[in-house]
């Protein structure tokens, strides 16, 4: 063989040779990847085994409480004004004993919004947002002493809200008012509008911090002493002088009352209204009490609500070391439960810890969905709100909507005709079970990632009993093991083709929450040790 032949034939061999380590390679590549498929496809197996069989565990530990729930409630804002003067008594007794009464959500806040007279000067298309004042402007000549004399005040008006508020104290739940206001008068405001010229201006002439507090103090204290009194004079009275203000509120396209304030001017008059309000009190001997600050949301990251910077402006004065909590609202938040724990760590420390109060959230989306999908979804809200946050009171939005809007609890056609959606059930699986005075109680689940798409919350009611709400947001029925439960058991339960169901029996060693659905369960006499 030839010099030729030889390199030809070793040419061959080299690239068979090549060729086959090529092959080899690729070989136990696929080999490789099939054991990884085959122990990746084992594990995702085992898994769909243990979420589709095994029971989830939820343990219930008395012993370790969080906090005291104060109530749920709503507010009076727009829709009140024209139900309440609409000419059929039905429905508005139907409508409020569906939000207040015993057979409906059984609400213990109502949240009154005192209106600055937005109506009165005709600025919104929508005439709803624009609320009436109990103040006579034609009073006013330039000396804003006047609003500090009742005289001048006309408390026939806004006779819309105050019929529907009337309705709801006479049916007996209400524990506590919360009168917020949305802007200060427009005769104390800059451009002398419920919301300014410019987006994020002050609009609260600062001479009129004064006039402001005794407008409010002088509406509460009449509110107060002649119509909740007739019904109940225990009832817990707050005051909420500014709602969201770090919002806008001003410039083109302001459609509602609003007033923006800058964190040290709204710091500067809290303090202002904190004197005011003490001197009040003692001179009148009420017990009114300040509620601030309604921030937009509680979001710490979120650069234009400024949480942080509006808190440590407040906490500069002595007076916010005697505040019993703050109020902030959910907007933005969702479902978030990164924020939550955020913002629940940096409360906690402030004064060796604060309460919270939720008193605002509204699903931010068009359209009405009636759905058990988006009644799940403000459950959850609430849970996280509940079981993150430590809030000692929840409040949605608006009691009563016209808009096919996410916003209302009970939806009115303008008509004769009211309905409510999934979201109205949903919420009712807390506000009618988790009375006043009820204790949160530690309930773990072996579920950590949700996985299962089960969350729960747990409460010690003041009789006793034990009360746990449980989320299946999965499509299967889920078989629950409950450690530390109770053995006499009310189960109660909103699904897409039920509403409030209710059940009794005996534990047996786990209860079935439907496939998405909100379940409460009300627990009676201890399981004993060995269950």
């Amino acid at each position: 063989m030839d010099e030729k032949d030889l390199k030809e034939k070793h040419s061959k061999s080299k690239k068979q040779r090549q060729k086959f380590s090529r092959k080899r390679v690729a070989l136990i590549t696929l080999v490789g990847l099939l054991i990884v498929v085959a122990i990746l496809g084992s594990a995702f197996g085992c898994y769909a085994l243990g979420v589709n069989f095994a029971k989830t565990v939820i343990t219930l530990k008395e012993e370790d409480t969080f906090q005291t729930m104060e109530g749920f409630g709503a507010s009076s804002a727009w829709v009140y004004q024209a139900l309440g003067i609409y000419d059929n008594e039905d429905l508005k007794d139907e409508t409020i004993e569906m939000l207040y009464g015993d057979s409906g959500l059984r609400l213990n806040t109502f949240r009154y919004n005192v209106g600055a007279g937005g109506a009165e000067l005709d600025l919104y298309e929508d005439k709803l947002r624009g609320a009436e004042s109990f103040f006579i402007a034609d009073r006013f000549s330039g000396d804003y002493s006047v609003f500090s004399d009742v005289n001048n005040y006309d408390f026939t008006r806004d006779r819309g809200v105050m019929t529907l508020f009337e309705k709801a104290l006479a049916l007996g739940n209400v524990k506590e008012v919360v009168f917020f206001a949305n802007s200060p008068h427009y005769l104390m405001t800059l451009n002398g509008k419920t919301h300014s010229d410019e987006k994020k201006q002050n609009n609260l002439k600062p001479e009129c911090y004064e006039a402001y507090c005794q407008y409010l103090l002088v509406i509460v204290d009449y509110l107060y002493t002649h119509v909740i009194c007739k019904y109940d004079p225990s009832i817990v009275v707050r005051i909420s002088p500014v709602n969201e203000p770090q919002w806008d509120w001003g410039g083109e396209g302001a459609s509602q009352e609003g007033c923006h304030f800058d964190p040290k001017d709204l710091a500067k008059f809290y303090d202002v209204f904190n004197k005011q309000l003490a001197n009040y009190n003692e001179s009148k001997s009420l017990n009114f009490a300040m509620d601030i600050f309604e921030s937009g949301n509680y979001k710490m990251r979120d650069a234009k609500a400024k949480v942080q910077t509006y808190i440590q402006e407040l906490a500069k004065y002595d007076w916010f070391a005697e505040l019993d909590g703050i109020s902030v609202h959910s907007y933005g938040v969702n479902l978030e439960d990164l924020a939550r724990v955020r913002f629940h760590n940096y409360v906690k420390n402030i004064q060796g810890g604060i309460n919270v109060r939720v008193s605002e959230y509204c699903v931010m989306q068009e359209k009405v969905d009636s759905s058990i999908d988006m009644g799940i979804y403000s459950a959850k809200v609430i849970l996280r709100d509940l079981g993150i946050v430590n809030a000692v009171s929840w409040n949605y939005w608006l009691s009563v909507s016209t808009y096919d809007y996410e916003d209302g609890l009970v939806y009115w056609n303008g008509v004769d005709e009211i309905n409510v959606t999934k979201r109205y059930y949903t919420m009712g699986q807390f506000t009618r079970y988790i009375p006043q005075g009820s204790v949160r109680i530690r309930s773990d689940y072996n579920d950590s990632f949700g996985f299962n798409g089960v969350d729960c919350v747990a409460f010690k009611r003041p009789d006793g009993s034990i009360v746990l709400v449980v989320i299946n947001d999965s499509g299967r029925d889920k078989d629950i093991k409950i450690k530390g439960g109770y053995e006499n058991i009310q189960e109660i339960v909103t699904t897409q083709d039920k509403n409030w169901v209710t059940a009794e029996y005996k534990y047996d060693g786990y209860i079935t929450v439907p496939a998405k659905s909100v379940a409460t369960y009300i627990m009676t006499q201890p399981l004993s040790e060995e269950e």
